[in-house]
């Protein structure tokens, strides 16, 4: 029988792995996130009170070293990390280092997952997971990267016969995807986080199905691995839920460990974006194949000082033999790797009180240095986009392809940017869309009979999805695009002619041609005009970068903001050559350009003018504009 190293942890243990969740990659490189409050998460136990709210968290590896994993072997320890997010040329998969002691670490620049396998696409490889098979002196690897084909996360797997690798994954396709196309089976948003533990003798592969990514429920699940660990046995048994309110719908990340005969779940709740991002607890009395029990207190380890967002709980048996536990977190305050943030590696140490895990620091200190750096500057530019499809660039924009010499079935009614701003997206009335440079194509409502015509699309934070939203407040999504509800067979009064989506994709507002807002997952209600007849008509809506506000464009040109959006001025009173058809934010949202449909486009705030179509004859209306900036 084969003897694997993995994550069963007993008092004089010497041997063990450890696994890291991780979040979605893309929230690391995409997103400018507001600076976060360090608030305590509401509803945290006292002994999370004690272990996070008083205590000075230092990180434990110098820079960005997101979802840590280590495996210890041979009297080193050999950690594993989420992808950095470089060029092309410098991308590195599965990010390494290496320490004597799980402390103190010193970054490795070996990639241990150098190729990818051909289902996979590059860029988006992360949350490893290592054991060790002694009988065969093999080094086995679970990870998730994303679906080359349909742009689903999957679990990979990979071997090698060296600590660092490399590791190679020679599969045609993933090891688990729980995306409703293999076999037909449900859909629960794909697969990710996975997880080796062994106890006992046995090995079980755990993981988190992605369902907060399509609306519905996330799981997090285990299953039986054979004993060389390179497939899984029997069926799929989902041991805990998104059913406490701190977790605001989001359960991921998870890490079992037996501590004195009983085997704790550690996992991640909430948004990996925010400051609200923790870690909780549940107990497994049956073992890691059965429900968990959630614990009574959770969150145990919130945002305290020096971190903020803690997540990726991964346990482990220091050289003196107590449980530490590895996570990562945004450094200090900030939040976004736009805005200089980073997510180092950070060490608690666990101690257990009436059953209850209690987390302190390990380190005393550790990288104390603040990261240097600045957003890339850019320059201003944006898109307009007629109703035939024809695509006119001002400033930075640049020309990826128009349907303008297309016969078209029905007219184009809007577009949407890649987030690298390096290609777009065009929709159609039918729902027809056509992708442009590098945004992809994943799915549209050309083929189906609608109720009401398609009149706006949103794509996701990460690119890989986007909303198709109708006039009778019907909302079709496709990728990773999240379904958070819709008005379809609502019977509105008044169509539904705009849409914004909310903080990291999580909620989406929709607006009503008379102003009414109605808001989605967590997106927030700040207001509504009263009501917008006549030429008052809302045509646009924009959220502010932290979505705590948003502004309504009406067709006269006068403009309302509510919540934290600010007025910097509108074309209200002014006599326009067409009415205003929709309205763009810059990204450091404190400035707007309207697009008028003759063309022309209106400045305010520090949104800068690069050009426009107005006063020049065109083929069709302008029906759309989108910025060109990240």
């Amino acid at each position: 029988m084969d003897t694997v190293v993995g994550r069963h942890v007993r008092p004089g243990q010497v041997v063990v792995t450890l696994s890291a969740n991780s979040r979605t990659p893309w929230v690391r490189g995409l997103i400018a996130v507001a600076l976060a409050s360090l608030m305590l998460c509401a509803g945290m136990g006292a002994d999370s009170e004690a272990s996070a709210a008083f205590a000075t968290w230092l990180p434990a590896h110098a820079g960005d070293f997101p979802d840590p994993n280590v495996l210890f072997i041979n009297g080193i320890y050999y950690a594993f990390a989420t992808q950095n997010f470089s060029s092309a040329s410098q991308t590195v998969n599965i990010q390494t280092s290496t320490s004597s002691n799980g402390i103190t670490w010193a970054a490795s620049s070996t990639d241990a997952l150098p190729t990818l396998p051909g289902w996979a696409r590059p860029g988006n490889t992360w949350s490893p997971s290592v054991s060790y098979v002694a009988s065969d002196q093999r080094f086995v690897m679970y990870y998730t990267a994303t679906q080359a084909s349909n742009g689903d996360q999957c679990i990979g797997r990979a071997v090698a016969t060296a600590p660092l690798g490399p590791y190679v994954d020679g599969s045609a396709g993933p090891v688990i995807c729980q995306d409703g196309v293999d076999g037909g089976s449900q859909n629960y948003g794909g697969s990710i986080d996975p997880f080796i533990f062994t106890d006992k003798g046995q090995s079980t592969l755990i993981w988190k199905s992605d369902g907060n990514r399509v609306g519905i429920n996330s799981y997090i699940w285990s299953q039986p691995l054979s004993a060389d660990l390179l497939s899984v046995q029997g069926a799929p048994t989902a041991i805990l839920a998104n059913d406490q309110n701190w977790q605001n719908g989001i359960v991921e990340g998870p890490d079992m460990v037996d501590h004195g005969g009983t085997d704790y779940l550690f996992y991640s709740g909430n948004n990996e974006g925010t400051a609200n991002y923790a870690i909780g607890y549940a107990v497994c009395s049956q073992g890691p194949n059965a429900a968990c029990a959630d614990g009574s207190n959770n969150p145990i380890l919130v945002s305290s000082s020096g971190m903020s967002g803690p997540g990726g709980p991964s346990t482990f048996l220091s050289p003196s033999g107590t449980l530490d536990i590895a996570f990562s977190a945004w450094k200090g305050t900030t939040i976004g790797y736009f805005d200089c943030g980073i997510r180092p590696m950070y060490v608690a140490q666990v101690s257990f009180s009436g059953g209850t895990p209690v987390l302190a620091p390990a380190t005393s200190g550790g990288d104390q240095s603040s990261p240097s750096c600045s957003p890339p500057p850019s320059q201003p530019g944006y898109w307009q986009v007629a109703s035939d499809g024809g695509i006119f660039t001002f400033g930075s924009a640049q020309f990826y392809g128009s349907t303008g010499a297309l016969r078209l079935n029905k007219p184009i009614v809007g577009m949407a940017a890649t987030p690298d701003r390096k290609g777009y997206w065009l929709v159609a009335s039918d729902g027809g869309v056509f992708s442009f440079g590098d945004a992809q194509f994943f799915g549209s409502t050309g083929a189906i009979r609608l109720n009401q015509p398609i009149i706006a699309m949103l794509s996701t934070f990460d690119g890989r999805g986007y909303w198709l939203i109708a006039s009778d407040g019907g909302v079709f999504t496709f990728g990773d695009a999240q379904y958070f509800g819709s008005l379809g067979g609502a019977h509105l009064p008044y169509p539904i002619t705009a849409m914004a989506p909310s903080f990291l994709g999580g909620g989406y507002w929709l607006v009503t041609s008379n102003g009414q807002v109605i808001p989605f997952g967590n997106a927030q209600y700040y207001g509504s005009p009263p009501f917008a007849p006549g030429g008052y008509r809302i045509t646009g809506m924009a959220g502010t970068q932290n979505s705590s506000g948003y502004w309504l464009a009406s067709a006269n040109g006068n403009l309302v903001n509510y919540g934290n959006a600010q007025n910097y001025g509108s074309p209200f009173g002014s006599s326009l050559n067409g009415p205003i058809v929709g309205i763009t934010t810059t990204p450091a949202g404190t400035g707007y350009w309207l697009q008028g449909s003759d063309g022309g486009i209106f400045t305010y705030g520090d949104a800068a003018f690069e050009g426009s179509m107005g006063g020049k004859a065109l083929n069709a209306p302008m029906v759309g504009i989108a910025s060109a900036n990240p």
